[in-house]
């Protein structure tokens, strides 16, 4: 009998010590599960586009051996689920707060965190409290380099469309108050259409309130206008958007252009009114709005200065600083040969830059430890946005001669531009896979 509750009592014993491993497992895959769902928002809320993000998600689950990982994403919304030990399917649900924000450092750290996880063997809780830490700081520079990249970027571009420097400088000016309006409007909460329509009116107003007391022509002051508005255009989003289409991630890229289209009539509505501000002055006769053109050189210049205020305008570290002078210095370089050796208008010129840009930003990033599209946004920005076009458009309008046609050219260079810098993303991915193609670790 003693023999027989002996065998019992171990019996017993081993089934508590399965269960006790059991239930360490499930927890263990639940700790994994959640920090796999915060991973994705995070991700997703910072910039990337969807399908950078679900492979993070899938390279830190491998890490961790877990079984069967899928992760889906409709939308905002972020589904990752797991087989555990007895086969069960568990999952977790997040959601981003939202898809158009774009903050280049956040990116980075949370890419280390990712590469933390994979190459250190961190436990699922060591790693959500590093990706908290990583979501909230620290930010690599005093809160005003935001402002100053801002200013330096419409400075830049104002001067390549043809501005004058004082005209620079007030596009400058203008920026920083359009900005520093939107930051106000989000704190608020005010509706993102709103909010758009608004700053795009306040920049209509400004440049018109500009000429009204002498200190700039009709043409000058498009072109400070001109700046504000490609300024506020979604470029990361058409990215991005352009990214998840190319990966036929199809249910998040018609969130993000619903988000960018969003973004569009906001700037449409401004636009119309202040053209119906500028209607209600006799503007005079329209004169020549020819606007000067820089030289090549001058024009590559800024486009590096423009690409490092964008890298600071989009909140990117030091370690984006430099890569984002070269990137600014290689798109504008392959611009200006196609436009003035090539003999290409800059409508595809620009757009076939992009993709040279996209490949090289691509191959680069892993090296760089940067994030791929923040590499592909400073240049394009830096040299490639259709302000000219915008400007050609805006001054026609105010002297009520249709610019539809160039403000729609404008909408599909900046469409064209997302489309590109996709192309040359995917073209780096085909030759990656070959097998004399160097690795990217």
């Amino acid at each position: 009998m003693s023999n027989l509750s002996e065998a019992n009592d171990n019996a017993s014993k081993q089934d508590q010590s399965r269960s006790t491993a059991a239930g360490s497992g499930d927890r263990q895959i639940e700790a994994a599960l959640e920090f796999l769902a915060e991973l994705a928002t995070s991700t997703l809320e910072s910039g990337y586009a969807t399908e950078a993000s679900m492979l993070m998600v899938k390279s830190c689950a491998g890490a961790w051996g877990l079984r069967e990982v899928t992760v889906s994403s409709l939308g905002r919304v972020v589904i990752v689920q797991c087989a555990d030990g007895d086969g069960l399917v568990l999952s977790r649900v997040a959601e981003a707060s939202s898809l158009d924000s774009y903050d280049c450092d956040r990116m980075r750290r949370i890419k280390d965190v990712v590469r933390q996880t994979v190459t250190d063997n961190l436990t699922p809780v060591d790693a959500c409290d590093r990706l908290k830490k990583a979501d909230i700081g620290p930010q690599p520079f005093p809160w005003w380099s935001v402002q100053a990249g801002g200013v330096l970027l419409a400075f830049c571009i104002c001067l390549q469309i043809g501005g004058s420097p004082p005209a620079a400088l007030l596009a400058a000016g203008t920026q920083l108050i359009v900005n520093l309006s939107g930051r106000g409007f989000g704190a608020h909460h005010v509706p993102k259409f709103v909010a758009v329509a608004v700053q795009a009116a306040m920049a209509g107003a400004l440049g018109g309130t500009f000429h009204l007391i002498g200190w700039l022509s009709v043409a000058q002051a498009a072109t400070v206008i001109a700046t504000a508005w490609v300024l506020i255009a979604p470029l990361p989003q058409l990215i991005s958007t352009a990214i998840d289409v190319v990966s036929a991630d199809s249910l998040t890229a018609l969130a993000r252009a619903l988000g960018a289209a969003l973004i569009i009539g906001g700037i449409v509505l401004g636009g119309l009114l202040t053209l119906a501000l500028a209607w209600r002055f006799d503007l005079g006769i329209a004169s020549d709005a020819t606007l000067p053109t820089l030289p090549v050189w001058l024009g590559i210049i800024f486009a590096i200065l423009g690409a490092i205020g964008n890298a600071l305008f989009n909140v990117g570290g030091r370690g984006l600083l430099f890569p984002a002078a070269v990137a600014g210095l290689v798109t504008a370089s392959v611009n200006q040969t196609l436009i003035h050796v090539g003999h290409m208008p800059a409508a595809w010129a620009g757009p076939l830059a992009a993709v040279v840009l996209g490949f090289l930003a691509a191959a680069s990033a892993e090296r760089l430890r940067l994030p791929m599209s923040a590499l592909a946004l400073v240049g394009i920005t830096g040299a490639l946005l259709p302000g000219l076009i915008v400007c050609q458009g805006l001054i026609l309008s105010v002297y009520k001669v249709s610019g539809i046609g160039y403000f729609a050219q404008a909408a599909a260079v900046c469409v064209a531009l997302g489309l590109g810098a996709s192309f040359g993303v995917y073209l780096w991915s085909v030759s990656a896979r070959r097998p004399w193609a160097a690795t990217t670790d």
